[in-house]
């Protein structure tokens, strides 16, 4: 009978990615996966049954496929890989025949950057894309600068800061690409999910294509869907919210002249509106329309459609008088919306499917691959035994609050000061903004928010709010190897597994044998040793080890010598000030041990300040709240 691994195993962080197609792991999972046996989490413990974790949330052997994820867009296809980081074999099921054929998002920010790096496979979006990490406001009539954001200036917390243009068409052929190249990874197009039966060990998928319904069985479903999401429908979850009265108008044109050189972004302010360009790739431009009064709505389901000559006016009001080629255009409507729950038992939701907002700032398909980032480890975790509801719990209340409370609100307030006030109050506060960013603290806290570096985690059933550093995204200082090589401390964090971090004034005890990473070839991760659970990776920072030149570890810390350990998905646990190393317990509950794991309290200090006593009352109020069935 087959069995998922120990959840220490999951902790190792073997990656896929060392047994390509054609290997016997690669084909031993593919062989199971067409033979309709469920297939086994991919180099899975070679333990004695002491090793295991039983929960009453395992799933039952009978699944066919530990996840069946639903939409293969960019958040599905990333989630898939992520799963595939730690070994878990999913199926994608999408309704379209093909991937997206429009640009739709066309930004990827840092943070969203920085997960595609920890999983090794940053490399081809940048070679695909343009990378600007300055990004400058021109006036379209006079190409006169308005308003500047230099992102360089992040280079202390992240590397290679920038805006990274790039269609949604190409970032969805990617993710594809990378899941058909990778482990197997199956996607079912032409697959519309039109029921789902969820029991007391997994989920029945009824799915509608052209051969007639088919039926899978799955330990988990996961609904990235989008806004019309049926996941979200067939499991009853309303989409509460609003709508916003401003209806943008979107095309993307091909220009070939002397035009392609202006400066971008640029803008054009009218009496009813405002226009803006961006160029996506060299002869390929976006053209953003915001009317004050938009054209009236068609049937009440379908936008006025956009004709040619609407795009032509909007075109010379920007570029200037001239020939080009609509690839396509489309009036839509802006949404701020978000499901009061993400996760109904088996089921899950993610990206658009979960949370709405307005695309101002272009967060909205960041966000969705980051929920992918946080859910993906998690759902490994639980399949190898970890505690499901405290694992999947901390989905819900984590992502909640990064998008629903951060994210959103943030749109919501630049949405109405920028898409939906009157031309004069539109006018100065653009020239509010940049009087704003000439101001150094509010300049980097507005680079940073853009970045979606500055997102962090309140408490949550993984999360002690009241330890310092709790949530936050690890940063990324600049490290100085011992033989004097300078790396990244991102480049040195596994793709899937767990990471402690021992920071010490003094000289400490050899590192263990190192290795090369699964993502970067000039970066190298210390073999599990000595502190913390078996699997978890640990890296030493102190005399004669790695150097933190900033002191930023030591800043995360609030001390000299102590321990920080960071998860799968590169947040911070806690951080506990303290030479002694913790107890492996606590290191295993903070990371989703089984049911039964108690949370041993460590004995050094944990942190008063003002923002870990406002997490602990926020944790608090987040966890009481009943959900309404």
């Amino acid at each position: 009978m087959h069995m998922y691994p120990s959840p220490w195993n999951f902790f190792e962080g073997r990656d896929l990615r060392r047994h390509p197609p054609g290997t016997t792991a690669a084909a031993d999972l593919d062989t199971a996966t067409r033979q309709g046996r469920r297939p086994v989490v991919a180099n899975r413990a070679r333990s004695s049954d002491a090793d295991q974790m039983p929960t009453e949330h395992a799933p039952s052997p009978s699944h066919d496929i530990p996840v069946v994820i639903v939409g293969a867009g960019p958040v599905g296809l990333a989630l898939a890989i992520g799963l595939r980081r730690h070994g878990v074999a999913s199926v994608v099921l999408e309704r379209s025949r093909t991937t997206s054929r429009h640009s739709k998002a066309a930004v990827i920010h840092v943070r969203t950057r920085e997960v595609l790096r920890q999983w090794g496979i940053e490399q081809p979006f940048l070679q695909a894309g343009t990378l600007r990490a300055s990004i400058t406001l021109h006036t379209a009539a006079d190409n006169r600068a308005r308003a500047t954001l230099d992102l360089a200036e992040l280079g202390s917390e992240a590397e290679l800061p920038g805006l990274l243009l790039l269609e949604q068409s190409v970032t969805e052929r990617l993710l594809l690409d990378e899941l058909r190249g990778d482990a197997p990874g199956e996607v079912r197009f032409g697959a519309e999910v039109v029921a789902l039966a969820q029991h007391a060990d997994g989920v029945t998928v009824t799915a509608r294509t052209d051969r007639g319904e088919e039926r899978l069985e799955a330990a988990f479903v996961i609904g990235c869907d989008g806004a019309s999401s049926s996941v979200r429908r067939l499991v009853g979850l309303p989409f509460r919210g609003l709508t916003y009265r401003t209806r943008p108008m979107l095309a993307d044109i091909r220009v070939e002249d002397a035009r392609d050189a202006l400066p971008w972004p640029r803008q054009h302010q009218g009496a009813t509106g405002a226009t803006n360009a961006v160029r996506l790739r060299p002869g390929l431009w976006r053209i953003i329309r915001l009317d004050d009064q938009a054209p009236p709505a068609g049937d009440g389901h379908t936008e006025t459609p956009v004709d040619d000559t609407e795009v032509a006016r909007r075109v010379e009001e920007v570029l200037g008088p001239g020939p080009f080629e609509v690839v396509w255009a489309e009036r839509f409507r802006i949404h701020r919306r978000s499901s009061p729950r993400f996760r109904l038992g088996r089921i899950v939701l993610a990206g658009d499917a979960a949370h709405i907002h307005s695309p101002l700032g272009g967060l909205g398909m960041n966000a969705g691959v980051q929920d992918s980032h946080n859910l993906a480890w998690k759902l490994a975790a639980t399949l190898a035994g970890g505690d499901g509801e405290r694992l999947l719990g901390s989905y819900d209340v984590e992502r909640r609050a990064a998008v629903v409370e951060q994210v959103s609100r943030t749109t919501d307030v630049a949405t109405r000061m920028f898409l939906q006030s009157p031309p004069t109050i539109r006018e100065h506060s653009v020239g509010a903004v940049a009087a704003a960013l000439r101001i150094g603290p509010l300049r980097l806290r507005g680079l940073r928010a853009l970045s979606m570096i500055d997102l962090s985690y309140p408490g949550s059933p993984l999360l002690d709010a009241t330890h310092r550093s709790a949530g936050v995204r690890l940063p990324d200082p600049v490290l100085v190897t011992p033989g004097g090589r300078e790396v990244r401390l991102h480049r040195l964090l596994p793709a899937a597994a767990a990471m402690l971090i021992q920071v010490a004034s003094t000289s400490v005890s050899p590192p263990g044998p190192a290795r090369d990473t699964p993502h970067s070839p000039t970066g190298t991760i210390p073999e599990p040793v000595a502190a913390g659970p078996p699997g978890v990776h640990r890296l030493r920072v102190g005399p004669g080890h790695h150097r933190d030149p900033r002191g930023s570890l030591r800043g995360l810390l609030g001390g000299d010598d102590g321990w920080i350990l960071v998860r799968p998905d590169a947040h911070v646990a806690w951080s506990h000030a303290s030479p002694v190393p913790p107890d492996d317990a606590w290191v295993a509950w903070s990371l989703g041990a089984g049911v039964g794991a108690r949370h041993p309290r460590p004995s050094g200090r944990a942190s008063r300040t003002p923002i870990a006593l406002a997490r602990r009352l926020r944790a608090r109020t987040e966890l009481d709240l009943p959900h309404k069935r």
